[in-house]
């Protein structure tokens, strides 16, 4: 949860009086009232204005011009739709020191993932909360401090399966080994389930007494020193967040907590790897909101096409673009009984990465804890290094998918 201390956390950034310039946009007079008081509460914040939806991004400058850190504070109640389109208006045409945040009476999961998905860093619950307005100005705040010292963020992106038994753990941490040692990225590895997941077991490391849930918890003092103490290590220099060992032995974070954390962890690895319970909880939308790319893993089977299907309106449906999510065959092979045209005929789209059956391999892994060596299956090394290429923007967008998305047995004939 966001610390009391919110504005400790504001005035330890990079000066002791932070020029915040708050600009609000269409807001009810009772919230914007409201919102003022709270505004001056925070040292070196100020109110500047509240305006109609007509601005545009040229006058938000000009009136925000004389403030450090400068901030859009919209009203969602109106209209979403179009409050949406707003956000995305300033965020593609004001430069990075413009923060957007969406105020709001409705809390349901598809507003918040709308807001977030146009470009709003933080979503505000009418009727404010004096905390949570001090603390998403210091969370806005810390994370522009990061940025000036760091731009470059590192890529999220979640593991979903279609149905269980697809192999999306197995999945994500040999795609995480393959970043690690054969591309030399910084990878953390998330272990998302919220008891008992696999992700220790199958590397054959010792699982941690702290796991990725208490790390939440704690993000009110989130930094590098106390990450560490959370971390698993394994041999590759993977880093992984463990799950809880017990069954639900913890109180469940609030999803503006799972956010902030995983922008956190964005701001200190390279690609961060979630590995995802099956179902949209709040904690996996959550994860979400954050993720850059949504991997949905399928295998050659109906109820697993099916899900994907439904899944994938689901998301487009929460405004999660399209583009962003990639279907990734698992055990594919020539002798399916589904073959790939007409999976991808009831898919209504390509399939962008395809993992070639290793299933009797990937078992004995499993079981031994110890990950497929890349020389021990040339092939699945292929895959999973073409699949890396793609999430480091080092594939051409239309290679996998030219001639129905070739297949990984083409690169042996």
């Amino acid at each position: 949860m966001i610390s009391t201390d919110s504005q400790v956390t504001i005035e330890r950034s990079q000066s002791a009086k932070l020029r915040v310039g708050v600009l609000a946009i269409s807001m009810d007079p009772a919230s914007r009232a409201t919102l003022e008081v709270m505004v001056a509460q925070t040292p070196g914040a100020h109110l500047a204005d509240n305006v109609d939806r007509h601005i545009v991004p040229r006058e938000v400058m000009r009136m925000l011009e004389d403030f450090e850190y400068r901030i859009c504070v919209i009203d969602f109640d109106e209209s979403v739709e179009q409050s949406c389109r707003i956000a995305e208006h300033l965020r593609d045409n004001c430069d990075n020191t413009v923060s957007v945040v969406a105020a709001c009476s409705d809390s349901a999961p598809d507003t918040i993932i709308a807001a977030m998905r146009s470009g709003c860093a933080e979503y505000l619950i009418k009727p404010f909360d004096s905390e949570r307005v001090s603390g998403a100005l210091a969370h806005i705040a810390g994370r522009r401090h990061i940025r000036d010292d760091d731009a470059s963020a590192g890529r999220i992106v979640t593991f979903m399966g279609a149905k269980g038994g697809t192999g999306v753990t197995s999945l994500a941490l040999h795609l995480a080994l393959t970043l690690v040692r054969r591309h030399k990225q910084k990878c953390l590895l998330v272990d998302q389930h919220p008891s008992l997941g696999d992700v220790s077991l199958y590397l054959g490391i010792q699982r941690h007494q702290y796991s990725f849930y208490e790390l939440v918890h704690n993000t009110d003092r989130l930094d590098l020193e106390l990450l560490q103490g959370f971390l698993l290590q394994h041999e590759s220099g993977l880093h992984v967040l463990d799950s809880p060992e017990v069954i639900d032995n913890f109180p469940h974070p609030s999803p503006e907590a799972i956010e902030h954390t995983l922008a956190f962890l964005a701001e200190n690895y390279q690609f961060v790897l979630i590995d995802s319970p099956p179902g949209m909880t709040e904690e996996a939308c959550a994860a979400v909101r954050q993720s850059d790319q949504i991997a949905i893993i399928i295998t050659p089977e109906l109820p697993a096409i099916r899900n994907a299907v439904r899944s994938i309106e689901y998301l487009v449906g929460l405004h999660y673009p399209e583009k962003s999510i990639d279907i990734v065959l698992n055990r594919q092979s020539r002798n399916s009984i589904l073959t790939d045209q007409e999976l991808e005929a009831a898919l209504h789209r390509p399939i962008d990465v395809r993992i070639p059956n290793s299933y009797g391999e990937i078992a004995k892994a499993i079981n031994s804890g110890t990950p497929v060596p890349a020389s021990h299956n040339v092939k699945l090394s292929v895959a999973f290094d073409e699949w890396a290429d793609r999430l480091m923007g080092q594939t051409p967008a239309g290679d996998s998918k030219k001639d129905g998305a070739r297949s990984w047995f083409s690169w042996f004939g």
